[in-house]
């Protein structure tokens, strides 16, 4: 369809852009939990949900990890923990800390939380990107 200066619609070509822009990358919310008695781990969950709606346009930083032939996102980010948590908790992280103390001992609960975020994770043939999203 064609308007009356014989141009296409701006409309139509902002939606092609935008749809070849997402094409290839899927939507998650990824968010990390750690707590630990008396400095040792009891408890450590990496939780990966696909989102159910879109994300905010608005990107704040990226992330690129090497993956092998047919790898799932779960399993990568098992594999590259580490990496992923650098990058996640460069942009929020909480840390709580309850300790009791007795007159014969003391015990203390450490929780490290890295709120869930909605990430894009694009997947090509041998490398993820994973872009947070505000």
């Amino acid at each position: 369809m064609r308007s009356r200066n014989g141009n296409r619609p701006f409309v139509f070509t902002t939606l092609t852009l935008i749809a070849s822009l997402a094409l290839g990358a899927d939507e998650y919310y990824i968010g990390y939990r750690l707590v630990a008695k008396n400095a040792q781990p009891i408890n450590e969950e990496l939780a990966v949900s696909k989102a159910m709606r879109p994300c905010s346009a608005t990107t704040l930083s990226s992330l690129t990890l090497i993956r092998t032939p047919n790898e799932s996102l779960d399993s990568l980010l098992q594999r590259e923990q580490t990496a992923f948590l650098e990058f996640a908790a460069l942009h929020n992280v909480h840390i709580k800390n309850n300790e009791t103390l007795h007159p014969l001992s003391s015990q203390s609960i450490n929780t490290l939380t890295i709120p869930s975020h909605c990430y894009v994770v694009e997947f090509n043939n041998e490398l993820v990107t994973i872009t947070l999203t505000q």
